[in-house]
């Protein structure tokens, strides 16, 4: 006899473990408490996901369209080089008010990683957008370097400094607090530290 379907659970599910993340990050996520919390067994939990790990990827899809969101909503009309420092700044802003997430997103180990991470698109749109627009400012001649490269050196410093702002390890320089920080990192990351923060 089949078990029978209940198609609101499955977004119960993610809904109660989104929760378990954003409060204890997803090391806290316990699938008997989950369980509990839901109202069914954990055997009913694997009627419709295959093992913890594939919740976990459903709730960093989530997440990822979270940022996503915020990336959406920059105005595509911006010059190339204002579109990458706002693409910048809701990065930033994303993992400092959503750490947890944000630590699930990028930071979560995942068996069969990359299997898994080519079948979701979803995963990439940030990067793709930093690349876009850095290949038009390639086109037009303002830009000399591959924009896969430059748009990859990119999201690695702003992941280096989400990552170290989120820990709280990254120590104030010269007496520099968290906003002069981040004014100092921007200037780097546009501009090689020219111009104005």
């Amino acid at each position: 006899m089949t078990r029978p379907s209940n198609p609101g659970l499955p977004e119960r599910i993610l809904d109660a473990v989104e929760k378990t993340v954003i409060a204890s990050g997803y090391q806290g996520v316990n699938m008997r408490r989950l369980a509990r919390e839901v109202e069914v067994s954990p055997t009913a939990i694997y009627h419709y996901f295959e093992s913890k790990e594939e919740i976990l990827l459903q709730v960093r899809l989530r997440a990822a369209e979270k940022l996503n969101s915020r990336i959406r909503a920059i105005d595509p009309a911006l010059a190339p080089p204002d579109y990458i420092e706002s693409l910048g700044r809701e990065y930033l802003a994303f993992s400092e008010e959503n750490p947890n997430l944000y630590r699930l997103l990028f930071e979560a180990p995942f068996h069969e990683r990359k299997k898994k991470m080519e079948a979701h698109p979803v995963l990439y749109f940030t990067y793709r957008a930093a690349r876009d627009a850095l290949s038009r400012m390639a086109d037009s001649g303002a830009h000399g370097m591959d924009p896969r490269y430059s748009a990859m050196m990119g999201w690695i410093m702003l992941h280096g400094f989400s990552s170290l702002m989120m820990s709280g390890v990254l120590p104030p320089a010269e007496g520099m607090d968290r906003d002069a920080l981040r004014k100092l990192f921007f200037r780097f990351y546009i501009g090689g530290g020219g111009g104005h923060p």
